[in-house]
């Protein structure tokens, strides 16, 4: 038997899954709490931000986890608007690819149901973007987020987006990288703001997202919080 939807989901690896089975004996407890089961599932989850982070390249302080990547994309989308709409007081405006995945497109549509602009550029025959116009589109007036995955779940191609995130720290505009077809499976861009995974595509097990926010990029929790 082959399986050849792997992009979609893959089987937990045998590691990943020796820790969920651990974590499910040591780490149930509130990880915010100060007793010793609290301390151990803070501690595993320190333990997991850390190993997630060597994989991103990134501080583990800028590591948070979700129910899913799709969770993670809309909350790094949603979050990235949110706070930069803060700054400047306006509605402002957000580019990228027109093969975006769908909850991309989806929050980039709820936005533009509020009054953003949305700018969507598009591809060639194969796919890829077209980089001149997206570098042009994000360093536009008024532009709050650019966003362009790292390849794409369909097709699997991968996109310029070490080149863009370089045009968008020149705009001083943040990049959003949606990396769910690409983290753990090949060397992630460089350059990134924001960035979104979803473990169960590399091996990990369902129902846990990754969403990456380097320090100093502007973002805002665009949901309720609760009273810890």
């Amino acid at each position: 038997m082959a399986y050849f939807d792997a992009a979609s989901a893959e089987p937990v690896h045998p590691v990943a899954k020796a820790a969920f089975l651990a974590a499910l004996d040591d780490g149930w407890a509130d990880p915010i709490r100060l007793h010793r089961e609290g301390r151990q599932a803070a501690l595993l989850l320190d333990q997991a931000r850390e190993q997630v982070a060597s994989v991103l390249i990134c501080r583990p302080d800028e590591v948070s986890f979700t129910s899913s990547g799709t969770a993670a994309a809309h909350l790094a989308v949603l979050g990235a608007v949110q706070a930069r709409q803060s700054a400047t007081r306006g509605p402002g405006h957000v580019v990228a690819s027109a093969v975006e995945h769908s909850c991309v497109l989806n929050a980039l549509a709820s936005l533009e149901d509020k009054g953003s602009r949305v700018t969507l550029v598009g591809v060639d025959t194969d796919g890829q973007v077209n980089l001149e116009e997206f570098v042009s589109a994000a360093g536009g007036e008024g532009t709050v987020l650019a966003c362009l995955q790292s390849a794409n779940h369909e097709i699997g191609t991968i996109q310029p987006a070490t080149q863009a995130a370089q045009a968008c720290l020149a705009a001083r505009v943040p990049l959003f990288v949606d990396a769910a077809a690409s983290a753990g499976r090949m060397p992630l861009p460089q350059g990134w703001s924001l960035l979104a995974a979803s473990g169960h595509k590399f091996g990990g097990p369902p129902g846990v997202g990754v969403l990456a926010v380097r320090k100093g990029v502007r973002w805002k929790a665009p949901l309720p919080s609760d009273s810890r």
